[in-house]
């Protein structure tokens, strides 16, 4: 991807041979002069031009201009299979789709503003490819940005809100990278107040989202369904949901696509989970902030709904409406398993209720966590669920650092985990049914007791 969206960057595109000026407001057309072209030109637009546009030769510049397009069932701007297309300082509007490349068309659009279409403001399709630079792109009945049929798309230093649907679309097997240029370098978005996603990339698709702040969309800020996605350094905030990755779904939070540590996202203060993760989906996490979240619907930071989620070290999962983490039919592994890099321990503290929630056939799996200070439990385990735990730190709950109900296993591995000065019991068993095994050595200090299990 990265390779083929260098080609479409500003600084590629042919110096043009000829220069013409449009006057639309006197009466002038810029398909006209389109229609006309022998070769390489830049025209230059004053007024507002009442006409569809389609460009369907190679390196052709739009400089200026406000497009509107009277036939509502076409595009205003229209690529159709040109190479190098810039459109720069122009407004477009009023029909169908605002700028559309089809056909293996490549397009750049900057310092624009994209509005007011019936369906969508910036639309790559069929094999086509689009940069966007310092656009706004807002009040498109539909989506702000689409990438489809195997398309990609480049977004750097723009806004986009107040789309009715998805702020962007990454779908059909397309790609995207979000927040950084292609030569690496910051170029961050606002992705905001749209009437359902921020992001939403789907369809065996693939996204780089990086130094973004995505903020008060009606639904998910970020939503992954049967595609990946990378995001690094973004701020998620004030969504319905952060993050959703769901129907075999999966994304790197925190982690580079190298493979390297990168720099975490936060996300805050979302009316459900910060990071929901579930029906097969899959996300690895690593040094985010996920704060705050579910506080008015009482939902978890992060929740995992039989689907696996990965820990891998920094995160820090506190102040949420619930559990810092919930657990139904789900894997969680905590630790950092097989990656090159050595980061710090996950902190899941001052939850609403209990640290870890796992329940009704969960499986977790931990090695180096510090879980204090929640409202609840450290870690409940319930309805034959199972947990390892080893080398970490449950203390300073408000009831018990582990609870142990309904069929449910707890084995505590080596090194020993520190489970102390928990307001009742270290570990408490709730049932007969349910088991304890392992180094109890850690279990110390609490002030109901230390362990209340059969055979302890």
């Amino acid at each position: 991807m990265i390779g083929f969206l260098i080609m479409l960057s500003p600084a590629f595109v042919t110096a043009k041979d000829k220069t013409i000026n449009v006057r639309c407001d006197k009466g002038e057309s810029v398909q006209d002069e389109l229609d006309k072209l022998k070769g390489p030109a830049t025209i230059v637009v004053t007024g507002t031009c009442h006409e569809n546009v389609v460009i369907k030769m190679d390196d052709v510049t739009i400089q200026g201009g406000t497009f509107v397009g009277p036939d509502p069932n076409q595009s205003t701007i229209q690529v159709q299979g040109a190479r190098r297309v810039l459109i720069t300082g122009a407004t477009v509007g009023g029909a169908r789709i605002g700028v559309f490349s089809d056909q293996g068309g490549s397009l750049t659009v900057e310092s624009s503003s994209i509005q007011g279409n019936a369906r969508a403001g910036i639309v790559a399709r069929f094999g086509s490819s689009v940069v966007v630079n310092s656009c706004t792109i807002q009040n498109n009945t539909y989506e702000g940005a689409v990438a489809t049929d195997n398309s990609a798309l480049l977004l750097t230093n723009s806004t986009i809100t107040n789309n009715g649907l998805a702020g962007i679309v990454v779908a059909r097997g397309s790609s995207a990278r979000i927040g950084q240029n292609f030569r690496g370098e910051a170029g961050p978005n606002t992705i905001q107040n749209n009437g359902r996603t921020g992001i939403s990339v789907y369809q065996a698709s693939q996204a780089m989202v990086v130094n973004n702040t995505i903020q008060n969309n009606a639904s998910d800020g970020v939503f992954v369904e049967g595609a990946s996605a990378t995001l690094t350094n973004n701020t998620i905030k004030s969504n319905w949901k952060g993050i959703e990755v769901t129907n075999a779904g999966n994304a790197r939070l925190g982690i580079n696509d190298d493979g390297s540590m990168g720099i975490g996202n936060i996300i805050e203060f979302n009316q459900l989970e910060g990071i929901s993760i579930g029906n097969g989906g899959t996300a690895y996490m690593l040094n985010n902030q996920i704060r705050g979240n579910g506080l008015p619907t009482v939902r978890p930071g992060v929740g995992i709904y039989r689907a696996t989620g990965r820990l891998v070290g920094g995160n820090t999962i506190e102040g949420n409406g619930t559990h810092g983490v919930e657990m139904n039919q789900g894997t969680l592994f905590q630790g950092k398993g097989d990656w090159s890099f050595t980061p710090g321990p996950d902190i899941i503290q001052q939850n609403g209720y209990t640290g870890i929630r796992a329940w009704n056939g969960a499986s977790l799996d931990i090695s180096n966590a510090t879980i204090t200070g929640n409202g609840h439990n450290g870690i409940s385990v319930d309805l034959r669920s199972t947990l390892h735990i080893d080398g970490s730190t449950i203390s300073s709950n408000d009831v018990h650092g582990i609870w142990v109900n309904k069929g449910s296993a707890v084995n505590l591995g080596s090194p020993p985990t520190s489970i102390t000065n928990n307001l009742a019991w270290g570990v408490f068993c709730e049932d007969t049914e349910s088991s304890l095994a392992g180094i109890t050595s850690g279990v110390t200090g609490n002030p109901g007791g230390n362990v209340n299990c059969s055979g302890f």
